[in-house]
């Protein structure tokens, strides 16, 4: 009998569970401020409201976060759609993502760390923990204020109007479409 499935490779395997959107994690420490797009970032308790992203140990994301204690996610949009690409093709030891690529930043309402003003909305963190897994680090932080676009969220996203985008693998990405209420 054959099957209805086909095989995914391992090295991709993440791909069929991280539909979620993309982030931008903005850090900084001392002048340096940075913005990365990070692949994955997830929920990890709502009591206390943990959130958790992993990182390359060798990205300067990593080390502005091990310096601060602080990070920000950034839930990218439409808006930032160009911004958000720019600064996954190049590094903050470099260049100033935040200036070159004309991303437009706000002071957090609780951490040091700069948030996105043009993004769907963001979650302010402050690490609580962090496990190294051969070269990356996940980093735990307690989410200290969380915000979102007005009339994109009203308990959850409002994807016509939050219009988050999601990667899907590769190079392709996704943008919300529409939402629907189950019985």
């Amino acid at each position: 009998m054959k099957t209805p499935f086909k095989s995914v490779p391992l090295k991709q395997f993440y791909r069929l569970i991280n539909h979620g959107p993309c982030v931008v994690v903005t850090t900084a420490s001392g002048k340096s401020k940075n913005a990365a797009p990070i692949a994955w970032a997830m929920p990890v308790n709502d009591e206390p409201p943990l959130a958790a992203i992993s990182v390359a140990d060798t990205h300067f994301t990593a080390e502005l976060i091990k310096k601060s204690g602080e990070f920000a996610i950034n839930v990218a949009n439409e808006a930032i759609l160009k911004e958000m690409l720019f600064c996954g093709s190049v590094s903050g030891r470099k260049t100033d993502k935040i200036k070159k690529s004309g991303l437009s930043v706000i002071k957090g309402k609780k951490i040091k760390v700069p948030v996105l003003k043009d993004c769907a909305g963001y979650l302010e963190c402050r690490v609580i923990d962090s496990i190294e897994y051969g070269g990356v680090t996940v980093f735990v932080g307690k989410v200290l204020y969380a915000a979102a676009k007005r009339g994109a969220f009203d308990s959850c996203w409002v994807p016509e109007k939050a219009k988050t985008v999601h990667h899907i693998g590769g190079k392709f990405f996704a943008f919300t479409g529409s939402r629907f209420q189950s019985e």
